[in-house]
């Protein structure tokens, strides 16, 4: 007498589940890991956000408001002239900063700020040019690494601004650009076939 077998007994269905469950444990790490390029362009954004962020706290203080960027350290911060008769003092010291609240996100020995994410580095990386002609010889071409608006928000010294470029270690050919104009004016760009976008 012949039994015909329709269907899958349950050591089958366990033995294709665990299989499964092997392929999705391997694979789904380097899934939800973000590509260079993301990392990269969500850095841009944030930075382009912070600017702007502190640009209106600025003038809601009516006090000037610095932005000090750290190459080496892939890390920015800010602070604000705190004394009493509005002075435009800055030391930049770590206790003038955390007086000034501004930028706690994280922090860089001791002094709060915002590190940049993990591969992603103050650089032009493979860009040769900056956007709109913008020069690309280095990282940060603000005047001595930093960004200041006064109680009005506009970009001091007036007429000054530039450029900070972003790229990601482990792939140079992803660059992202934060061009700050002298009358405070912020673009996020992204460098993609040897062309800035947008």
């Amino acid at each position: 007498m012949l039994r015909s077998r329709l269907g899958f007994s349950l050591i089958e269905l366990v033995v294709v589940m665990l299989m499964i469950a092997v392929v999705v444990t391997i694979s789904l790490p380097s899934a939800l890991r973000p590509s260079p390029a993301n990392q990269v362009d969500s850095a841009a954004r944030a930075l382009t956000r912070d600017l702007e962020q502190l640009r209106m706290r600025a003038i809601a203080a009516k006090r000037h408001v610095r932005v000090s960027f750290d190459r080496s350290g892939n890390f920015y911060t800010a602070f604000m002239d705190i004394t009493p008769a509005r002075l435009v003092s800055f030391s930049g010291s770590s206790e003038e900063v955390r007086a000034s609240g501004l930028l706690t996100r994280g922090s860089n020995g001791g002094v709060p700020g915002v590190p940049l994410a993990r591969g992603v580095v103050f650089g032009v990386g493979d860009a040769s040019s900056g956007p709109r002609g913008a020069s690309a010889s280095d990282a940060i071409t603000l005047e001595g690494g930093q960004v200041e608006f006064d109680s009005r928000g506009l970009v001091t010294p007036p007429g000054s601004g530039g450029v900070v470029y972003l790229t990601h270690e482990d792939d140079p050919g992803t660059v992202a650009a934060v061009t700050i104009s002298g009358a405070s004016a912020f673009r996020t760009w992204r460098y993609r076939a040897g062309r800035w976008i947008r």
